[in-house]
């Protein structure tokens, strides 16, 4: 009984949608973002960082997907050649 009563003071004290919501209006208006200003020179280095970052990541995928393949296939063959045998 003693948690039943701890459950209902609890219920009491929970604050609804509706006062959650009045407490947090007007803060995403009131927010500001401010960005740098970037010369080309610097916004062509950043996207040729991502570029090589994105060629890297291919080229691990494809690595990946390698010997994954090469793994797989050499299992099978193995698994043919000892019940072919």
């Amino acid at each position: 009984m003693l948690v039943v009563k701890a459950n209902r003071a609890l219920l009491k004290k929970r604050r609804s949608y509706s006062d959650i919501r009045e407490a947090y209006e007007g803060y995403a208006s009131e927010t500001k973002l401010q960005f740098k200003e970037l010369t080309p020179f610097e916004q062509k280095k950043i996207r040729d960082q991502i570029i090589a970052q994105a060629k890297r990541e291919r080229f691990k995928e494809i690595q990946l997907y390698l010997i994954t393949f090469i793994v797989l296939s050499t299992l099978i063959l193995i698994g043919y050649l000892i019940l072919s045998s």
